[in-house]
Parts: C-alpha cells; structure tokens; sequence
C-alpha cells in the first residue's frame, strides 16, 4: 500500500510521463525522505505538432514544465538527455548509459516503462533499462509503471491522499493538456486501479520487471 524505502531512479521517456505514471509514488517517496532522480530521456520536442507553441523555445518550455512538476512532487533532482523525440529506438548508445547512470546511482527502486508501451519511445526505453539491468549486479526493485498501456500489476500503492498534489503536478504540463485532457484521463486510470485495494480513492499500479 506504501512505496518501499530507499533511493530511487525514475525513468521517463518525456517530461510528463514520470508524473503521468509514477507521480503519486514519487510524491510519497520524498516524503518518506527517499532520495529520487528523475531523468528524462527525450526532449519531447514532439509534442507540439498543432504549432501552438510556435513562439516558444519549445524544448525549454518542456523542460520547465518538468522543473515545475517536479518541485511540486518534491523531487529537485532532475536530468535531461535530450535524444530526439519520437526517435528513441535509433539511439544506440541508449542501454548502455542507462548503465553508466545505474552504476553511478546505485538506484534500490527504479520506476519505468513496461516493454507492452505502444509509444515507441515508452517502448525503446524500456527495451533499453531491461537490457542494462541484466548487466547490473546489485539487486534493484525494477517497476514498470502505466503510461499508454496497462500493466498485469503486481503491486498497488495507495495514492488518494496525495491525489490532489498529483493532480497539481500533471497541470503543470499545458503545452500537453493542449492537446489531451490527462487530467481526466490519469484521474479515471488511477480510480479503476482501486479495483485492487477498495479502501482507497486512487492507486498507482505497477509491474515487477
């Protein structure tokens, strides 16, 4: 029902996906005083396709949407690869620096896409962190979280009392509610995954990979 302790890397394949798929459990992670880095692999400079952000430097204001949310989830410490967006799977060198960033981190808990992801850069990264984990060593809980696909969960956190928090963080992203009403959407998700623990209004649900 509560996050296990422990330092954590998040893995998101643009910014809003972290607070999209993980955002409650992050939450209750740095209030459990847990160390969390969030690294987000694309620039999502793809995310615009309408042109409405035309008189913006685009990839900036992605990244401080990003910044935003994440001051408000509590988590300060963020990178930024800036791969192309939509172009994911043609970077070669994607498994191994999620290595190098492993062995640096020394992660216990890692949040990221499942292989099942339909978007093909949810889908490469999560191709790419099941192949640098098989080179890892140390033990590491490895959870797949929910972004355009469902996973088959094998566990629940219960995220109703920082729903609201949550819901604060995915407001942040404008230049993405443009075009999808995620507010609705990830409130609905998070609601149906209740199905598993009825006692709570919200729950994030996850996969051990």
């Amino acid at each position: 029902m509560a996050p296990p302790s422990g330092s954590v890397l998040v893995l998101a394949p643009h910014p809003d996906d972290e607070t999209i798929g993980c955002g409650g459990a992050v939450i209750l992670h740095c209030r459990q005083g847990d160390r969390v880095k969030i690294v987000f692999a694309t620039d999502g400079g793809a995310g615009d396709p309408q042109g409405y952000f035309a008189n913006y430097d685009y990839r900036e204001l992605r990244r401080a949407e990003a910044r935003k949310a994440g001051e408000i989830l509590g988590a300060r410490d963020l990178t930024f690869w800036e791969y192309q967006d939509g172009k994911l799977a043609e970077a070669e060198d994607l498994a191994y620096r999620l290595g190098k960033i492993l062995a640096a981190e020394k992660p216990d808990i890692i949040y990221r896409p499942s292989t099942r992801e339909i978007h093909p850069d949810h889908w490469a990264l999560g191709v790419a962190i099941e192949t640098a984990l098989r080179q890892y060593m140390p033990a590491v809980g490895d959870f797949c979280y929910e972004i355009w696909a469902t996973v088959q969960p094998t566990h629940v956190i219960d995220i109703t009392a920082v729903w609201d928090v949550k819901r604060k963080a995915v407001e942040q992203y404008q230049s993405q509610l443009r075009y999808n009403d995620y507010l609705h959407m990830v409130g609905g998700l998070n609601a149906y995954r209740s199905i598993y623990l009825p006692s709570a209004r919200q729950v994030e649900a996850f996969e051990a990979g």
